[in-house]
């Protein structure tokens, strides 16, 4: 299945996608920052991240590559930046309008490849979203300051990362511009989502379930809850990723039919590359 492509749309979601993402890093407690080496810059249009204490490539990597004017000057820069900031391996996440053919020569010369499957990008207006029923036995709260390890705690063992992590998800609430939520069987953090709001437009992202609970529509509730919270605060566009599948095995991967079933198109897939 070929990615829909609404150029109207792409720059609002490369940007907030951005500044969500600059924002978490901005977020992260100093103790955390100094243990995990936390680092983040611009890079022309682009930004920068690295963590180590999460060697992931969400977490190590270039975003936003194309916003502005790609140029081979912006790409050096980055590059070297995550040579000496960020995980190994750590990708160029570049979408497909900007890969030009200069960019493309480039990459070659430079020993670039193309590695996974990227991430399939996805949008949604602000139309009300169809009512998905949420399972009996879960509450989906809004996470303010005070109950900020529920949401850590959950993101950290959804993920499956080391505890050490959770100061860093916990910074999310009660951060301006994020709201995070977790859904409760009672009293007991099961999943988590947040939501980035910046310029009427809405990053959807940090989805977490603990394995136990996975399966029984959380997701799905999470979803509307932040799709419904974000119309009332005026939000006209949301975006969101996932890992993208292999072609024609998009129904088997969950994240991917949650999307879709939260009434979101895929509009394109940012591939990563790194060097050989």
């Amino acid at each position: 299945m070929k990615p829909i492509i609404d150029n109207n749309v792409i720059p609002f979601i490369e940007k907030v996608e951005r500044e969500a993402w600059l924002d978490m890093c901005a977020s992260a407690p100093e103790s955390y920052v100094k243990s995990s080496n936390v680092s983040f810059t611009r890079v022309g249009s682009s930004i920068a991240l690295a963590n180590r204490g999460l060697p992931y490539p969400d977490f190590n990597r270039v975003l936003g590559v194309g916003i502005g004017p790609a140029s081979e000057a912006e790409l050096e820069l980055a590059l070297a930046w995550l040579k000496e900031h960020a995980a190994p391996s750590s990708p160029l996440q570049i979408p497909p309008h900007a890969l030009s053919k200069k960019i493309l020569e480039w990459m070659n010369t430079r020993g670039l490849e193309r590695v996974g499957n990227g991430k399939a990008v996805f949008y949604r207006d602000s139309s009300p979203v169809q009512s998905h029923p949420i399972p009996p036995t879960l509450d989906i709260r809004l996470v303010g300051a005070p109950c900020a390890e529920d949401f850590g705690f959950t993101v950290h063992a959804g993920f499956g990362v080391p505890e050490s992590n959770i100061p860093f998800f916990s910074a999310l609430a009660g951060r301006p511009k994020w709201k995070p939520y977790a859904a409760y069987d009672g009293n007991k953090p099961v999943a988590s989502a947040a939501m980035f709001i910046d310029n009427s437009w809405a990053y959807l992202g940090v989805a977490s379930t603990l394995p136990e609970y996975r399966g029984r529509g959380a997701q799905n509730a999470l979803f509307k809850r932040r799709i419904t919270d974000g119309i009332a605060a005026g939000v006209i566009g949301f975006t969101g990723d996932t890992g993208q599948p292999l072609e024609g095995e998009e129904h088997a991967h969950k994240s991917y039919r949650n999307f879709h079933r939260a009434g979101f198109k895929r509009v394109l897939v940012r591939q990563n590359f790194i060097l050989k």
